[in-house]
């Protein structure tokens, strides 16, 4: 019996344990601004496992996630929760200590950054929004936007090392020289489902400059209205690898060639699945280009239906194409879907409408 008791006691103290150390690796919460006056300070007390729960508002300061597993959120999401490191000569964010996928910002829109000096020299300014140097953090739902360095990642430079992932982000309205959204060298960037809008490279890569000993993903990313004084209004890429998958191009444009992409020297990087919408968005690099002339237009399949889609398919589905590059008049969703094209009854009579006739059709 007392051997029993002894039994049962000591599962008792081992089930006791797994719990506190199931607890302690949960992390604890900490909540700005209400028991931290600062995200900084917040992170400086946290540890690996914590949640750092930033309220709404514009944060006016920089930070440095100091090689912590940590999650830093916007509690109400990105457009209401701030980080504005404008005048503070800084990068909003550095990830510079080796921070790994466990660490992560998520819900949280980084601006007003001027880069950080001093890793490549006194004059030169690196990463507006966020410098990653060996390291690999996560950002998830996160907007970076008005962030102006005078030499390379406008948005984010992802230095050697720097294999940052990047879910549903969005690039907007930054400047560079090199790299107006995103510069990467020596790197493995991963950008899912991300959107570049509006930015600009003084030199090349509006969108995103892939440098020397890089393999950035792109998969299901969006640019559009980017733009470059020299080379790839989008995407340029030198001495790289890598690839982009399953992504649109509209209305990008570059000074000299590649207003979408310019594959130039010695690159690697190939495209597959890519929508290039508008006259504007040309491609150079074209042998590592799959279907490099896909263009989107105006269908016009009568009834007041209107679709953008490439001609092959318009044509096959008897409508008037209207050439690549055009568009459809702007209706609203409802009296779109009151017309009879809205086949899959989303409010919206698009492409996908389209692929239904064809199946109806055969």
């Amino acid at each position: 019996m007392r051997s029993s008791g002894l039994k049962i006691l000591a599962y008792n103290v081992i089930a006791m344990i797994a719990l506190f150390v199931g607890v302690a690796a949960s992390g604890g919460t900490i909540r700005v601004p209400e028991e931290v006056l600062s995200i900084q300070h917040a992170i400086d007390t946290a540890t690996d496992g914590d949640v750092i729960d930033v309220g709404p508002g514009r944060w006016r300061e920089h930070i440095d996630l100091r090689g912590k597993s940590i999650l830093i959120r916007g509690r109400d999401g990105a457009a209401t929760t701030i980080i504005d490191a404008a005048g503070l000569g800084e990068s909003v964010v550095r990830c510079i200590t080796a921070e790994g996928p466990g660490t992560v910002l998520e819900g949280l829109t980084l601006t007003g950054g001027s880069g950080h000096v001093g890793s490549h020299g006194s004059d030169i300014a690196l990463g507006g929004g966020l410098l990653a140097l060996g390291s690999s953090p996560t950002l998830r739902d996160c907007v970076l936007k008005g962030n102006t360095v005078n030499r390379n990642g406008g948005g984010a430079y992802c230095g050697k090392g720097g294999d940052v992932r990047f879910e549903r982000c969005r690039f907007e309205r930054n400047s560079a020289e090199k790299g107006g959204g995103v510069l990467c060298v020596s790197s493995r960037p991963t950008m899912i489902n991300c959107v570049f809008v509006g930015n600009y490279a003084s030199y090349s890569g509006g969108g995103v400059f892939a440098a020397k000993g890089s393999t950035p993903v792109l998969r299901g990313c969006r640019f559009e209205i980017n733009h470059a004084a020299y080379q790839g209004g989008g995407v340029c890429s030198l001495e790289s690898a890598g690839e982009v998958l399953d992504s649109s191009f509209e209305r990008n444009r570059a000074g000299a060639r590649g207003g979408a992409l310019y594959l130039g020297f010695r690159t690697s990087m190939t495209a597959s699945a890519c929508a290039f919408a508008t006259t504007t968005d040309s491609v150079v690099g074209d042998d590592q280009v799959a279907r490099a002339d896909y263009r989107l237009g105006a269908c016009d399949l009568g009834g007041n239906i209107c679709v953008l889609s490439e001609k092959p398919d318009c044509l096959a589905a008897g409508g008037t194409y209207r050439g690549d590059g055009t568009r459809c008049p702007r209706a609203d969703a409802t009296m779109q879907a009151r017309r009879g094209g809205d086949l899959n009854n989303d409010g919206e009579v698009d492409r996908s409408d389209l692929g239904i006739l064809m199946l109806l059709w055969r």
